[in-house]
């Protein structure tokens, strides 16, 4: 990988934390939209960190593009609340028909069902036809009736017919260890497990 692409691997992960749309009190505020929003943010922070530009809702309808300072397409970017395997989901066949030779990189922001993780990586790695490079970063969640609780959150690298896990790290803030977002919810009086509503969309 470039050592662009890793330092938003990198920036990410670290801003995933930061202005938490949820909390353990009010886990029931995390709806669809809100996570919309925080990727949006995410991604806005990091181009911004990185000197880049970010455009939402354009070349052709993609949820953000990436630019260098001199108005290069440095990357493409979508997310989508449903899983990768499911039929509809389309938007890394879009990533992969927009980033030949147009961008350097495409990001795709997803979410996957603990029970069948194995199968949407798989999908994403046949999806991916493109000969540049895709970075996907995926929530993992466990599902409780229609309520996704959110478990992890996983970056992988797809190049060349191939999938490479980069990192993981806690979905939830206060499920680090010895993190001041664990000492603050300590006393919280919902479970702390991060066990409440998080989105009922798409399942």
């Amino acid at each position: 990988m470039k050592r662009q692409q890793r330092d938003l691997v990198s920036l990410f992960n670290a801003l995933w934390y930061r202005d938490f749309p949820v909390t353990p009190v009010h886990m029931h505020l995390g709806r669809r939209a809100v996570w919309t929003t925080h990727i949006a943010s995410i991604i806005k922070r990091s181009a911004d960190y990185m000197g880049y530009f970010t455009c939402f809702e354009t070349g052709g309808r993609t949820d953000a593009v990436i630019q260098t300072a001199d108005g290069r397409e440095w990357a493409r970017i979508e997310w989508e609340w449903a899983q990768p395997r499911l039929e509809k989901v389309n938007e890394i066949g879009k990533l992969s028909d927009a980033t030949q030779g147009a961008s350097d990189l495409a990001v795709f922001v997803g979410y996957s069902d603990t029970r069948y993780h194995d199968d949407n990586i798989q999908s994403i790695l046949e999806q991916w036809r493109s000969s540049g490079t895709l970075i996907a970063f995926i929530v993992e969640f466990e599902l409780k009736g229609r309520t996704r609780r959110f478990t992890k959150l996983r970056s992988y690298v797809f190049k060349d017919g191939a999938c490479k896990a980069l990192r993981q790290q806690e979905a939830l803030p206060w499920n680090v260890p010895g993190s001041r977002w664990q000492l603050l919810a300590q006393g919280a009086p919902s479970e702390q497990s991060g066990a409440s509503e998080l989105g009922d969309g798409d399942l």
